[in-house]
């Protein structure tokens, strides 16, 4: 079998998020090969957390470099989310990317599944609310996507793929045609809109969980929640409703809006329960 596994992009700047999304990953995925990406390298503290919860460290310091010199070309600054580049030259066959402002609740190997069809596999797909998180109205006049390929517009805290489908050398290639782009893509948003490109013009095959839980009717698919919604009910550490099975909750864009208003995140409680190390 090829070998599995799962990596998360940290540093210790976020220590409290990776420390909570650890505790809660290795709740439900105890066996999992799991490798920190270092965000930047500050990760001293981080890294003494490697035995306890079990990952190895990203060890090719130049694939980073070629990440952080992608993210100048788009910001004029090294922006650490371009790091998630380097997953596809990983050392995993089959892999799983997760966000740490994140709290996982299930095991995350019915994923892997998904693959059998499909080369990327992210959470949620072709929601028009959240295009503009990737896509902004003007790339619609550019004609260089169809507008199937704009409306995938999936956010890339989660997604699964497999070692080479983004080849380094395949994306130094497309790069250009990108960069051209870049004055239609959501940049606040980071590597996503770069993500999505990169994805959509591959010619491999990608879907979503949602799609596929849309496409089937397959409602029992664990689906991420993300926190900004109100209507989910929580209750030890779980989401009790909706009673569809929850695959992991993501505090997307949550910590920014909390701390300028000056408030706790949505379900602290949630939270709570998994960033206690003890």
């Amino acid at each position: 079998m090829a070998e599995r596994g799962a990596y998360f992009l940290a540093n210790d700047g976020i220590l409290n998020l990776a420390t909570t999304f650890l505790n809660s990953f290795r709740v439900y995925n105890r066996s999992l090969p799991l490798c920190l990406i270092p965000y930047g390298d500050d990760i001293d503290d981080l890294s003494r957390l490697a035995d306890r919860y079990g990952f190895t460290i990203w060890p090719d310091g130049d694939r980073l470099r070629w990440c952080d010199d992608i993210s100048r070309m788009f910001h004029g600054r090294r922006v650490g989310q371009y790091r998630k580049l380097a997953l596809w030259d990983g050392p995993f066959d089959e892999f799983v990317y997760i966000d740490c402002d994140t709290v996982v609740l299930a095991n995350v190997g019915f994923v892997f599944d998904h693959l059998r069809g499909n080369d990327f596999v992210t959470s949620f797909s072709h929601v028009p609310e959240t295009r503009r998180w990737v896509w902004k109205d003007t790339i619609h006049g550019t004609g260089a996507l169809a507008d199937d390929q704009i409306a995938y517009a999936a956010s890339t805290g989660f997604v699964a793929s497999r070692r080479g489908c983004l080849a380094p050398a395949d994306v130094d290639t497309r790069l250009p045609a990108a960069l051209a782009l870049a004055d239609h893509m959501e940049l606040l948003c980071c590597e996503q809109p770069l993500l999505n490109y990169l994805i959509v013009t591959s010619g491999r095959p990608y879907t979503s969980l949602h799609t596929i839980a849309t496409d089937s009717g397959a409602w029992n698919i664990p689906m991420e929640r993300w926190a900004g919604d109100p209507s989910y009910v929580v209750r030890a550490g779980r989401v009790v409703r909706p009673q569809s099975p929850t695959l992991m909750v993501h505090w997307a864009g949550e910590w920014q809006r909390a701390r300028q208003e000056n408030r706790p995140i949505p379900y602290a409680d949630l939270w709570n329960y998994y960033s206690d190390p003890a």
